[in-house]
């Protein structure tokens, strides 16, 4: 088993195990699906204005808590970070999805190794690190004279689904709220590894429009 948890100066995130942890059949879902070998990536990306500070409290709350070596304790994970989405739509400004559903569990895997790699190069440092239960933070100050504009959340999640899950196409806070809401109602026994982030991770902090621009190019405007 490995468990990892990693923050950056812009960022949090929690990566688990169970993406090659071999699935049984349970009673509540398809047994053709839990127990073959497609699994679907899917990265869904918020940005929000820097007002909903109050969000990275109540991702780094439940991220310190979560009995993230069970599926139960991380599907738990994800439902509170879904939520603390789904309590500020005011605030979201930008979205970015991707899915796709690989054959085989090592090609999830390294697609999902990919994802995770290329949202963690976006961080200037990892300020806090959780392997195996060890938490190590680091203090980082904000940078002087940048305007606070952003938080940016990054759910990535691998499911036992043999098909996408959301619509990758979201333009509208309603695309967003049914997305979300999606994610939301997965069961543990679809949940096969779960990736949160965030971006900054210090309340205190939030990233500059010039920040948000050339880190999540990817990122388009709500309408």
């Amino acid at each position: 088993m490995i468990l990892l948890l990693v923050g950056g100066s812009v960022a949090v995130g929690v990566l688990v195990y169970l993406i090659l942890k071999q699935s049984s059949p349970r009673s509540s879902a398809p047994a053709q699906e839990l127990d073959n070998d497609t699994v679907t990536v899917t990265k869904l990306q918020v940005a929000l204005l820097a007002q909903a500070r109050h969000i990275q409290t109540e991702l780094t709350q439940p991220t310190e808590t979560a009995d993230t070596a069970t599926p139960k304790g991380l599907s738990e994970l994800m439902h509170e970070s879904v939520l603390a989405l789904l309590r500020s739509p005011e605030y979201w400004t930008h979205v970015s999805a991707s899915s796709q559903t690989l054959g085989t569990r090592e090609a999830a895997s390294q697609a999902f190794e990919q994802i995770s790699i290329a949202e963690r190069s976006r961080f200037s440092a990892e300020t806090l690190v959780n392997v195996g239960g060890r938490i190590r933070r680091q203090a980082m100050q904000p940078a002087a004279d940048e305007p606070a504009s952003y938080i940016v959340v990054t759910l990535l999640i691998g499911s036992a689904d043999d098909r996408a899950i959301i619509n990758p196409e979201i333009h509208t806070t309603e695309d967003l709220k049914t997305a979300l809401q999606v994610l939301g109602g997965m069961t543990s026994d679809y949940l096969m590894v779960f990736e949160l982030l965030w971006s900054p991770q210090d309340a205190a902090d939030s990233l500059s429009q010039d920040e948000l621009i050339s880190e999540y190019p990817h990122l388009k405007l709500i309408v």
